[in-house]
Parts: C-alpha cells; sequence; structure tokens
C-alpha cells in the first residue's frame, strides 16, 4: 500500500502555511528607554506591549504592524543614543585639549 497517496472518496489534505510570530522586542525596548533615548524608547515598549496583546488576542496582523514599529522605534533609539554620545565625547575632546 501506498501511503501518501490520496484515498478515493477523502480529501486531499491541505497544507497549512506556519509564519513565526512576530517578535514584540520588549527588552530592547527597555534597555534602550533606560541607555539610549528615554522618549521614544517609551514610544517602543507601547508598541511592544500591544504586540504581546494582539498576539494574545490572536491577531496576527496587528500584532506584525506593531512589531514592525517597535523595531523601528528601538533601532532608531539606538542610532540616536549612539550618534549623541559620540557627539558628547567629540564635543569634551575638543573642549579639553584643543586651547
Amino acid at each position: 500500500p501506498q501511503y501518501n497517496s490520496p484515498v478515493a472518496g477523502m480529501p486531499a489534505p491541505t497544507t497549512v502555511e506556519h509564519r513565526p510570530l512576530p517578535k514584540d522586542y520588549m527588552m530592547e525596548s527597555v534597555l534602550v528607554t533606560l541607555f539610549c533615548c528615554l522618549l521614544t524608547g517609551l514610544i517602543a515598549i507601547v508598541y511592544s506591549h500591544e504586540t504581546r496583546a494582539a498576539l494574545g488576542r490572536g491577531d496576527l496582523a496587528q500584532a506584525e504592524e506593531a512589531s514592525r514599529k517597535a523595531r523601528s522605534l528601538v533601532l532608531f533609539s539606538l542610532l540616536f543614543g549612539v550618534f549623541v554620545s559620540t557627539s558628547w565625547v567629540i564635543y569634551v575632546v575638543v573642549a579639553l585639549y584643543l586651547p
């Protein structure tokens, strides 16, 4: 007997696509809030929480959108924090060592 062949009178099995669940970026949001940029970090935390809530109620489309917004805000906060820190170090070095 063939095990994977369709049986007469039985519907053919359908393939179900399993997408991975979107990441909520909560830990990253908290870290950039503490160390990089308070305002955009707090907004990222809100979107991270929204991602978790949407996953909890099964709304995958809303979870993906909130996850994308949280990721963008985390990246912006991180880049902004690195820019400000680098600018501050350059300013201090220039102020101390140039007459």
